[in-house]
């Protein structure tokens, strides 16, 4: 019997040979399903430059951004031919879209590559907003039900923390703008069409610069020592505490050996000092997970998701 697994095992190693020797044959695509700037932006054009200036490809990695709903690049990707050559860099949008009906696809329809770090959240207004605070914004959409444009990218990270955070005082409700990712959502709010969004962690320290911002919370389990000055929802009363990952996907059918090999790149590439501080710069945990244990956080947050994704249906 041993004999007979080690030499299934050989074989295994030999058929897996022939598609790694040649991978990758050209340069990688990654496809960002957000615009420029955002969080899943941000982190994969991290993970390209480190993969490229340390040369553990002998290919470049490109990130590409697909702009419009997040659907429309997740697709792509999707039907894109399971080569080696295609991935998805996204988080839990995916689930989102999947439980409230906007996609008729979701993460089981490809194969997980790996996890590179996770995030918070931090609800936001203009500084110059008349809401002072998380209170007086919700006391607002309660007196004025949706009538406060909110704005998000439907069933996305944004929109889902922002129901959740509308469920805490009964009555109130945003009215929901279809804006975009963050970068998308910063402009919306600087230029004045919606009055408040969620932006991720990375993202409020990329547009906080300018003042033009006011945080009325944090989504973590306990203050970041990166924003000190904003407390948790927690501590201002709100039973809200969500925080997600950057998931790397292929298509479904890509060879497992090259989705191993790839994994195994990120993980090179997120152990290196420049990653390792740039996650530290935008706020990041600096987790990773691949293979079993990338499979079970998949399923665990699907169920911690689907249930809040079903909410964004009719809201």
């Amino acid at each position: 019997m041993i004999a007979r697994i080690a030499g299934l095992a050989v074989s295994t190693l030999l058929l897996a040979a022939p598609a790694l020797a040649a991978w990758p044959e050209k340069p990688i695509r990654v496809v960002v399903p957000f615009a420029a700037g955002g969080t899943s932006d941000q982190m994969g054009r991290v993970f390209a430059r480190a993969i490229e200036e340390n040369k553990f490809l002998p290919q470049p990695v490109n990130i590409f951004n697909v702009t419009g709903h997040y659907s429309v690049g997740s697709r792509q990707i999707k039907d894109a031919a399971p080569d080696g050559h295609s991935f998805l860099l996204v988080h839990i949008a995916l689930m989102g879209g999947e439980a409230s009906g906007v996609m008729d696809f979701g993460f089981r329809d490809f194969k997980g590559v790996a996890t590179t770090g996770d995030f918070c959240l931090t609800p936001v207004v203009k500084n110059d907003s008349p809401y002072k605070s998380l209170k007086e914004l919700l006391d607002a959409a309660k007196a004025a039900p949706n009538t406060i444009p909110f704005g998000v990218n439907i069933a996305a990270i944004n929109h889902l923390v922002a129901l959740q955070i509308q469920q805490t005082t009964p009555g109130a409700t945003f009215r929901y703008v279809q804006v975009g990712g963050g970068a998308e959502n910063f402009r919306s709010l600087i230029g004045g069409h919606t009055q408040a969004t969620v932006l991720s962690s990375a993202e409020l320290v990329n547009f906080r610069g300018d003042g033009q911002l006011r945080p009325l919370g944090y989504t973590g389990p306990q203050r970041h020592p990166g924003l000190p000055d904003i407390p948790t929802l927690k501590e201002l009363g709100y039973d809200v505490d969500f925080c997600v990952a950057n998931w790397w996907f292929a298509p479904k059918a890509t060879p497992q050996p090259i989705v191993d090999a790839f994994a195994e790149v990120l993980r090179k590439a997120q152990a290196t000092p420049y990653v390792q501080k740039e996650l530290a710069d935008r706020l990041f945990a600096p987790v990773f997970l691949s293979g079993a244990d990338l499979d079970k956080s998949l399923a665990d947050t699907w169920r911690r998701i689907e249930p809040i994704g079903k909410m964004a249906t009719s809201k």
